[in-house]
């Protein structure tokens, strides 16, 4: 019977580290923020503060993250970053003072930006010859169904057991993929004698070593990372990993906004469950993307966007209809699946594997800044004019990102 191939381990246990202390660290950060805020006596907008300084502590950890990766056993690294994000939970868990829960959200930042960033895309390029893409977004996929998971545990356990308790709770979760980042998971396919899945190689080519030549040589192929830093292609890059994510703020009002509708008045849940249309577009949008993206990463990553657009106008347009509303939160959430899987899947189409962590850690660090100055962008916006101009803005702001996916369609790959 044939052997069931590493590098589906590794995915596997990279959806692990997606569902459970990445969702934890990143995607339920909001169920804490009024319990905190009343037991330290600080605002709740101040304490969500914690979301921007994630953002800006990934911007400080992702070249630092993508060296590691490089450098040492992933085994060793996905493990560390495991076991800090139960440290900083402890951490949390004993947060007394707005200082101490700032220092908390910076110190999480350190695995959010291996495990969010970096692990998935680095290590399924290594394992995956053929439908990277595709496994990428199924690890993606993941981080917005254990928000859905774990918001509501969370939610629940701090009504029960209180916010401190569930912190603790939460760092035990965190440590439970342990054995799977140690035991499932190597830094490459050479390690365990394999070559990549879809890189086909026949049995006497590997008894014979070749096999593992072939996969060596499929690892070295490829941009060297200084020169790729130097292509126009880059700054392409670079530049709509900035736009799609400093458009990604919808995504956060949709239930204050929705608050303001007369729709509200009969249906006090329109806006949470406004905010799982959105979760539901974005984890379908990954897995399809994942997919789809391999064979046509442009069109795919336009046509997505411009369903971003599309939800946008629903949202400002549709607070008459219920339908509207949510079609057009489905539609928002489809396109805010696209940075974490088109991103990966743009960087390898253009250099290659050889640099690909140092090469997409610094394009992850362009996305990581815009989603830490977004907030404070739109928010001060939302706070001086409205809604309207915050969903103007945006929208603008993602036809731009159309035309710079466009430009990039036109790009070759840089040659090695």
């Amino acid at each position: 019977m044939k052997r069931l191939h590493f590098g589906y381990l590794v995915v596997f246990a990279l959806v692990l580290t997606s569902f459970m202390p990445l969702s934890l660290g990143l995607s339920c950060q909001g169920i804490f923020y009024h319990a905190v805020a009343e037991h330290i006596g600080a605002g709740v907008g101040v304490v969500s503060y914690y979301a921007s300084i994630i953002a800006a502590s990934c911007f400080v950890f992702m070249t630092i993250m993508g060296r590691l990766i490089t450098s040492f056993d992933a085994r060793v690294v996905l493990s560390g970053a495991v076991i800090l994000c139960g440290l900083v939970f402890v951490w949390l868990s004993f947060t007394d003072s707005l200082w101490m829960y700032f220092v908390g959200a910076f110190l999480m930042g350190a695995p959010v930006s291996l495990l969010l960033y970096i692990a998935p895309s680095t290590l399924v390029n290594r394992w995956f010859a053929k439908r990277a893409g595709f496994y990428v977004g199924i690890i993606m996929a993941f981080t917005g169904i254990g928000g859905v998971v774990w918001s509501t545990v969370g939610g629940a356990l701090i009504q029960a057991i209180g916010w401190s308790a569930t912190y603790l709770v939460f760092a035990g979760l965190s440590v439970v993929t342990l054995p799977f980042t140690i035991f499932c998971t190597a830094s490459a396919p050479e390690d365990k004698g394999l070559v990549p899945v879809g890189l086909e190689v026949d049995a006497a080519k590997m008894a014979a070593g070749d096999g593992e030549a072939q996969g060596a040589a499929y690892e070295a192929s490829g941009v060297p990372a200084a020169k790729a830093f130097k292509a126009p292609t880059f700054f392409l890059i670079v530049i709509i990993a900035f736009l799609l994510n400093f458009g990604m703020y919808v995504y956060y009002v949709v239930p204050s906004y929705a608050a303001t509708l007369s729709l509200s008045e009969a249906f006090p849940l329109l806006g949470a469950t406004a905010s799982s249309a959105a979760m539901a577009g974005q984890t379908i949008s990954k897995i399809v993307l994942g997919g789809v993206g391999e064979r046509h990463p442009y069109a795919s990553a336009m046509v997505a966007v411009g369903l971003g657009v599309v939800g946008i106008a629903c949202l400002a347009f549709g607070g008459a209809s219920m339908a509207l509303f949510y079609t057009g939160a489905f539609a928002f959430g489809v396109y805010y699946g696209v940075a974490n899987v088109m991103l990966p899947i743009f960087t390898r189409h253009a250099f290659g594997i050889a640099d690909y962590a140092k090469i997409y850690a610094r394009i992850s660090m362009a996305a990581t800044l815009g989603l830490t100055i977004t907030g404070f962008v739109w928010g001060t916006l939302l706070d001086t004019t409205g809604f309207a101009a915050m969903f103007i803005g945006v929208a603008v702001l993602l036809l731009v990102a159309i035309g710079f996916i466009a430009a990039l369609s036109r790009k070759r790959a840089v040659a090695s």
